[in-house]
């Protein structure tokens, strides 16, 4: 799997504090004073932010490519509904020899494994000769695999990323699902290391990761 963070809102510190602000400024400069802000203050009201005024993470976008994933993995992603995608067409794309995600309990059983490999490969072949034979895509992809490959864009706002944290970054969530967030997550804290706070899991979610973090 490959996470690629392909756009975000540049100024976001400002920006972010310029909408939770606009409630208690008039100033028609309001904009460039809070840019002016130390460091220091712009640190406390990010804090401050965190307990509180939620609506204006509403304001920051982050935008990814995410390839490599399984169907079965995007099925899940896309329940979020407060965000934008756009995903690779099985109905236009000719799926002949596609890859697809095996998980980690696969590695565990030889014998399983095997299993699955080899079920992966016949269903790649009658694909292959249900498509010499004239069947569309769009009727062969019906006997294509759940964990086959597939490609997502996908844009959150920050409010959207930080509640997918609560739960995401759980031990409970599919392993799948937690491997494509954590890259996600880490993306964003590259461009944004500020974000990394409210990016982050609920105690009940993952106590060990929330202790860490908050600690």
């Amino acid at each position: 799997m490959k996470v690629e963070l392909i756009s975000y809102t540049d100024d976001a510190v400002n920006l972010l504090l310029f909408t939770k602000n606009t409630r208690l400024m008039n100033d028609d400069d309001a904009y460039t004073q809070i840019a002016d802000w130390s460091e220091e203050k712009k640190q406390e009201e990010l804090d401050y932010m965190l307990k509180t005024i939620r609506s204006s993470w509403e304001f920051i976008d982050y935008t990814f490519n995410i390839r490599d994933v399984s169907r079965g993995f995007t099925h899940q992603f896309v329940r979020t509904r407060q965000a934008s995608y756009a995903q690779q067409s099985q109905r236009t794309v000719d799926m002949e020899g596609f890859t697809y995600y095996t998980p980690d309990r696969y590695n565990d059983n030889e014998y399983a494994k095997v299993l699955y490999d080899q079920t992966m490969e016949l269903i790649n072949m009658r694909y292959q000769q249900l498509r010499e034979l004239g069947i569309p895509a769009e009727d062969a992809r019906g006997i294509l695999p759940t964990n086959i490959h597939t490609n997502i864009v996908a844009k959150f706002n920050l409010r959207t990323l930080s509640e997918m944290a609560k739960s995401r970054l759980s031990p409970r969530a599919q392993g799948e699902y937690q491997e494509v967030f954590k890259l996600m997550v880490a993306e964003v804290v590259a461009v944004h290391p500020w974000a990394e706070a409210f990016l982050t899991p609920t105690e009940w979610a993952a106590p060990s990761m929330y202790k860490a973090l908050n600690s």
